[in-house]
């Protein structure tokens, strides 16, 4: 992956899991937060136009109320979604101000993609915001969606709607930052001899079978991403998965350095 220029990823969707901001025992990860808010400014200042989608306001909720885990009522997991997604974008508003960076709330569902009116109006906000120089962040809009709560519908902590929002956006590539620094070719939790895949050409069963493990507070798992990075290269995108634990491993991969995995179609 050294050889590849991503210069010209001039409009770029950055996503964030639960598993990235909110730690193991459920504290908030506030310094992991603040690195990569601070990647995302630098992003802005080397004109490029940053998309953030984040996961977590059930996680920060959890955290907030003192719970031990994700409760199964989906009413007790809407009200935690409005609790904590009021708490997550107060942390979120205090890191980017810092770099007096403006940004802007977008929640969604799936019934945005499919009512033709609803997506126009999304995209013309976001497109605005776009051209006012702030970075839009996205979430499901877990509180109004409710068959998305019991996972019927859902995005799978947002990973397939960080890919839908880079292609109807038109964005130059996607890139996830996970609790696992890349793909491997078997769990690296469980074999010390697993192996990092630098680059996959295309999404086959036996990358799917790879797949593995899904974290405690969120909803996804490497299975999503991989359902995600198919999305996208059947739509002629790209995607990085790079690891949550190094926000400014962004910067690096972008420069060229060999870091994660890049998703990319055989023939770019």
């Amino acid at each position: 992956m050294a050889e590849k220029s991503f210069d010209n990823w001039k409009k770029i969707v950055v996503k964030v899991g639960t598993s990235t901001i909110v730690q193991e025992n459920g504290q908030i990860n506030l310094p992991i937060i603040g690195q990569l808010v601070q990647t995302l400014c630098a992003l802005r200042n080397q004109n490029r136009e940053v998309v953030f989608v984040t996961s977590g306001a059930v996680g920060v909720a959890i955290n907030q109320l003192g719970f031990k885990e994700r409760p199964n009522e989906i009413p007790r997991q809407q009200a935690l979604a409005a609790i904590g997604q009021a708490d997550l974008m107060a942390i979120y508003n205090q890191n980017f101000s810092f770099y007096h960076q403006i940004t802007g709330q977008i929640l969604l569902t799936y019934d945005v993609f499919d009512n033709p009116k609803m997506l126009e109006n999304m995209l013309n906000a976001l497109r605005e915001l776009l051209k006012m120089k702030a970075i839009p962040i996205i979430n499901e809009n877990d509180v109004i969606a409710v068959d998305e709560m019991d996972h019927q519908h859902s995005f799978g902590d947002n990973d397939c709607l960080a890919a839908m929002v880079t292609k109807i956006i038109d964005a130059d590539g996607l890139i996830i930052l996970s609790d696992v620094d890349a793909l491997y070719d078997r769990n690296p939790h469980e074999f010390a001899n697993a192996k990092a895949i630098k680059r996959v050409g295309s999404i086959t069963k036996q990358v799917i079978n790879l797949a593995s493990g899904k974290s405690n507070l969120g909803k996804g798992g490497m299975l999503t991403k991989l359902k995600a990075a198919k999305y996208l290269l059947k739509n002629d995108k790209q995607m990085l998965l790079l690891p949550g634990s190094e926000p400014d491993g962004i910067l690096k991969a972008l420069s060229g350095q060999e870091i994660g995995t890049l998703f990319a179609n055989e023939y770019k």
